[in-house]
């Protein structure tokens, strides 16, 4: 009886190291795997929506900006600058998003913005940041 007593427990032994080796093995089958990284603004982040925010101005306190971007790529620009009489500019006109780079075209003429969580950064021409001690107000608050 003890006999087979100690049989059992050998044979469980090393059936319970040969599981643990599979266990191993999976994992670096799954450490070794590349996952794609599907992460971008356009289907990570919820970003149609109005977005506000004041832009300085060199003639005046400055130019409220109000950005609304719809779900059918479409989007509202309106600038209204601060103490000038009929002094407010509506643009309309469709968007694209690549990456984490929205597209703004009237037309010709061309905007870009960067999308963060719940905020859009103007870029310059070159689609780069505006640097310098004006930069923070070069960006849009979404509205809840």
């Amino acid at each position: 009886m003890k006999k087979i007593f100690m049989l059992a427990c050998a044979c469980l032994l090393i059936a319970a190291c040969n599981s643990n080796k599979k266990s191993t093995d999976n994992t670096t089958i799954a450490a070794d795997t590349e996952v794609a990284d599907m992460h971008n603004a356009e289907n990570a982040l919820d970003y149609d929506g109005a977005y506000i925010g004041t832009f300085p101005a060199a003639d005046c306190p400055g130019i409220n900006i109000t950005l609304t971007l719809n779900k059918d790529k479409t989007f509202t620009l309106v600038s209204e600058y601060i103490d000038r009489k009929d002094a407010t500019f509506t643009d309309k006109g469709n968007y694209t998003i690549e990456d984490n780079l929205i597209t703004l075209q009237n037309g010709t003429e061309k905007n870009y913005y960067k999308v963060g969580e719940n905020t859009l950064t103007a870029l310059d021409r070159d689609k780069q940041e505006i640097t310098g001690e004006l930069a923070e107000h070069y960006i849009l608050h979404k509205q809840q």
